[in-house]
């Protein structure tokens, strides 16, 4: 397999952009295989999707779901890739290195809590709309 630098290398093709694509997909799948964490945001996001079919979403709510959620996969994978950069550049414990992961996981935490929140003030008047 070319590394991304090679492909940095050539020029602006489109078989350069299909290659990037194919990369791109590539560390998806793999996310996906490794990161217990994916199967836990899948779950989340099934539960969002559900609620979206279910209960009468606006398009302002579908807009902000669909947003919130897209920060929780970007942020969980760039925190993944955190992870395994630093572990590859101090295989050792280094107190640095402990940070860099914590702030990481921190940001998926925020971005997470951010989800929770804006679906919260969605759903739950939905739902208690439908309960009672």
């Amino acid at each position: 397999m070319k590394s991304s630098n090679t492909m940095k290398q050539g020029s602006l093709t489109l078989k350069s952009r299909m290659l990037s694509f194919r990369y791109a997909f590539n560390g998806i799948g793999r996310f996906f295989r490794e990161e217990p964490n994916a199967r836990i945001h899948l779950a989340a996001t099934a539960g969002v999707a559900a609620g979206i079919f279910y209960l009468h979403i606006t398009g302002t709510e579908l807009l902000a779901l669909l947003i919130v959620t897209g920060a929780v996969w970007a942020a969980e994978i760039m925190n993944t890739a955190i992870e395994h950069l630093v572990d590859f550049v101090s295989p050792g414990f280094h107190p640095k290195a402990g940070l860099i992961k914590d702030l990481a996981a921190g940001a998926v935490l925020v971005t997470s809590i951010t989800a929770l929140s804006t679906g919260l003030i969605i759903f739950l008047p939905k739902i208690l709309d439908h309960v009672i």
